[in-house]
């Protein structure tokens, strides 16, 4: 190619042109949302112009990948660097000792015009590079692009760094330097520009301890090195620092402590050590590379939308909110900020194409979005959608952008106003499944409190996705029964089971569009009596004549038997009334109490034990949600393509885990506009969309066109990382795992075998935990324990109504 090739596609974002699209504490809400309300002319909204940016990389050579990534931006212009490799020759056909691994490396930087959008130029960085030179990094600053390069020196056992400035009008290298750090234990991570300040930061790893060393240089030109270290924290990364002040910089370390912050000066290196309570305002989960403007104010992208960080009144603004364009959302949130004003934003980033079963190339694009005069929507009214962070699958919004516009009357809008804050729980404590689902149970029990609130208040959203966890809500006073919505539905062309399987006390409340099934994956020749399951008595002969005593389900005690409760809920709670004294909850305890690890083991003892062997696993409590990890699975674990239930009274078959879920509030504005939505979900459209993302859909015709597209790949390209080796052994090996229709039949057949669902109740849950130990560990009898938490469960279930 001896030029750039440059698509420019404009348009109205009226039209649903889509991309591809920590924590668990609970916030209250910040608002009482927007159902019912009407969209109004002078609502915001913005329309876009989108610029693709086509590399000239060499044609007359086979790419094997490229990134591309914003170096810089000023008023004129717009400079992107490519990089990556050209594919190589095989190994036989090298001479090793005079190969110069730049002769295929991709370093291209291409400089777009702010005004026009067009590319003027672009120039080659590699042949500004020797043979041992390593492309780092590069920024462009006041007309220059900046390479930053590393080569080792054998005479001196050092890593040299070498710099080229390149004029972007003319290409040609104006000056280079080359400089040795003070050790050779690190390495460049990023490059930061805090107005006239350049920022490297470099981790350093000494005696498996991290530390960063923070080079900065001054307008002047001189270099000054700061380090941040021996502060008793393993450091993970810096993703951003912000100008605080002139000659001021903030830096927060991401550590296993959570963050921690150091002030910088930029005029003389002094580093103060900072209270992290003083910028707990400040959503560092979410902020990573922002965009500095020329004033000094940071702008982060978020699932939501442009947030702005105001460091004078210690708060974050919203700027813009994906609810007032038609772009993909999640696409959004991937893409980088270049540019903040008034009335229009540019964000860029590499866009993906193809499917979970292509392999798929990176496109780079330039969103600029401008501000509408009106809203196209007014007049409609607002249903709101809750999901959590604000975060839909790309499907999802696909089906949000379609509904938006072809309903007449109806705007959905996302919100996430009931947030999930990673700096409210201390992830970083967390150590076993046991902890984890503690904080799950804990999150979700108060998620559930705040919803069933606003619901009955009237205060609720309409629309509420990813909540079929929460059991609770499954309740006449909470939300619909959607079955009269999809009685039509064909069995011959949906998995009616699954949906079945979601139903409590006969109602579906949460309708699962896509989902995993969750049990124990394995050879199906070690099923119990049923063909699909366990019995106890089953399960533990399983575990000691088959496992050697190792079972894959890895919870201690009183979680585990949590989970056994809920896999057989239908027999302990109907129709809001607990049954606990009876059979199976008794057989249930007597098997974990003689069976089951009083705690979880630690994680870091599982990752640290040299002697455990993963190649010698044939059984794996999995939630397997695609093709993909139904295949990796029955390749590892030797034959494993069954997928059996966990152990239960009666042998029953796997469960239904929702992946994305859909449930609509009793008490929305119109439940009949909400359910045309959900229609849309089941649609050919978006259930295909789903499937080729590599999720199990309702749609079965969907279901086996992916279940055989993925046979393709995984027997071609898709399977080279994976199958071109023994599982076992992890060795090369010429007898390459091979797939066909018959492991989409013995999945589909799975599926079919799956009768329930694993929505939780969180509150009835903490209650067994509770008090169950006093059983397993002989403190109380089981009839004591089972009274306790019979009064206990159904108070709860009672004040429910």
């Amino acid at each position: 190619m001896n030029k750039l090739t440059v698509k420019l596609v404009s348009f109205a974002l009226t039209a649903a042109v889509l991309f591809s699209a920590g924590a668990c504490s609970y916030n209250a809400p910040v608002n009482e949302g927007v159902s019912g309300k009407k969209v109004a002319p002078e609502d915001p909204w913005y329309t876009a112009k989108v610029t693709e940016i086509i590399p000239a990389l060499d044609e007359s050579k086979q790419i094997d990948y490229t990134y591309n990534r914003l170096v810089g931006a000023d008023e004129n212009f717009l400079v992107f660097l490519t990089t990556g490799y050209y594919k190589m020759p095989d190994g036989d056909a090298i001479d090793w000792s005079d190969y110069d691994y730049n002769s295929y490396a991709i370093a291209l930087v291409t400089i777009v015009d702010r005004e026009t959008g067009e590319p003027t130029r672009s120039f080659d960085v590699t042949s500004v590079l020797s043979r041992d030179d390593y492309l780092e990094n590069a920024f462009y600053s006041k007309g220059t692009v900046t390479a930053i390069c590393t080569a080792y020196d054998p005479n001196t056992y050092e890593m040299v760094s070498k710099e080229f400035d390149i004029n972007v009008t003319t290409g040609v290298t104006t000056a280079n330097r080359e400089y040795s750090k003070d050790d050779n234990n690190g390495y460049i991570d990023r490059t930061f520009k805090l107005g006239d300040y350049r920022i490297d930061i470099e981790m350093v790893w000494i005696n498996d301890v991290s530390s960063y060393n923070l080079y900065i240089y001054s307008p002047d030109g001189n270099e000054r090195k700061v380090e941040i270290k021996d502060t008793g924290e393993e450091y993970y990364d810096i993703p951003a620092i912000f100008p605080v002040g002139s000659d001021t910089a903030l830096v927060p370390v991401n550590t296993n402590k959570g963050y921690i912050y150091f002030e910088i000066g930029l005029n003389n290196g002094r580093v103060t050590s900072k209270d992290a309570k003083e910028y707990d305002w400040i959503d560092m989960e979410n902020i990573y590379l922002p965009y500095i403007d020329s004033e000094g104010n940071a702008y982060y992208t978020t699932f939501t939308g442009i947030n702005k960080l105001d460091f004078k009144k210690k708060a974050t603004e919203e700027m813009f909110n994906y609810n007032w364009c038609g772009i993909s959302r999640n696409r959004l949130y991937y893409l980088t900020l270049v540019d903040v004003s008034d009335d229009s934003f540019v964000l860029c980033g590499d866009e993906y194409t193809g499917d979970s079963f292509t392999v798929s190339e990176a496109k780079y694009s330039i969103v600029k979005f401008s501000k509408a005069e009106s809203n196209p929507h007014a007049g409609k009214t607002i249903l709101e959608l809750y999901t959590s962070y604000g975060d839909t699958e790309e499907s999802v919004s696909k089906a949000i952008a379609k509904f938006n516009e072809t309903n007449g009357d109806y705007f959905i809008e996302v919100t996430d106003r009931y947030k999930k804050r990673g700096d409210n729980v201390d992830y970083y404590d967390i150590g076993n499944d046991d902890e984890y689902e503690s904080a799950e149970l804990k999150f979700s029990s108060a998620l559930s409190n705040q919803l069933a609130m606003d619901i009955t208040t009237g205060k609720g959203p309409d629309i509420i996705m990813g909540v079929s966890n929460l059991g609770q809500l499954n309740n006449d006073n909470y939300l619909t029964d959607l079955t009269p919505y999809i009685s039509g539905l064909d069995p011959d062309k949906y998995f009616i089971n699954v949906i079945d399987a979601a139903k409590v006390d006969g109602k579906l409340y949460n309708l699962p569009i896509s989902y995993m099934v969750k049990g124990i994956q394995t050879d199906p020749v070690f099923a119990g009596s049923s063909g699909v399951g366990f019995t106890t008595e089953e399960y533990e002969r399983f575990i000691n004549d088959t496992l050697n005593g190792k079972d894959s389900i890895g919870m201690g005690q009183a979680y585990y038997f949590a989970t056994l409760f809920s896999a057989m809920s239908d027999k302990f709670i109907v129709n809001g009334k607990a049954d606990l004294d009876n059979p199976d909850f008794k057989e249930l305890a007597y098997y974990v109490k003689e069976n089951v690890r009083e705690n979880a083991k630690a994680w870091d003892d599982i990752n640290g034990d040299d002697s455990y062997n993963y190649y010698e696993d044939i059984a794996y409590y999995t939630s397997c949600f695609g093709f993909g990890t139904y295949f990796i699975n029955l390749a590892q674990y030797r034959g494993a393509k069954a997928i059996l239930g966990i152990p239960s009274t009666d042998g029953r078959g796997p469960m239904v885990e929702a992946n994305v879920s859909v449930a609509v509030s009793a008490h929305a504005f119109n439940i009949d506009a909400c359910a045309e939505f959900i229609k849309l979900l089941l649609s050919d459209e978006i259930q295909t969309d789903f499937a080729m993302k590599d999720s199990f859909v309702l749609k079965r015709e969907a279901f086996r066109e992916c279940g055989m597209r993925a046979v393709e790949y995984y027997n071609g390209e898709g399977g080279d990382n994976w199958f071109a080796y023994d599982m076992n052994t992890g060795a090369p090996t010429d007898h390459r795992i091979t797939f066909s229709k018959t492991n989409v039949d013995d999945m589909e057949n799975i599926i079919l075998s799956c009768s329930c669902t694993t929505s939780v109740d969180s509150a009835v849950n903490l209650i067994l935990i509770e008090e169950m130990p006093a059983y397993f560990m002989d403190q109380k009898d089981l009839d004591d324990v089972i009274k306790i938490v019979q009064d206990r469960a159904q108070k709860v279930l009672d004040e429910r109504g």
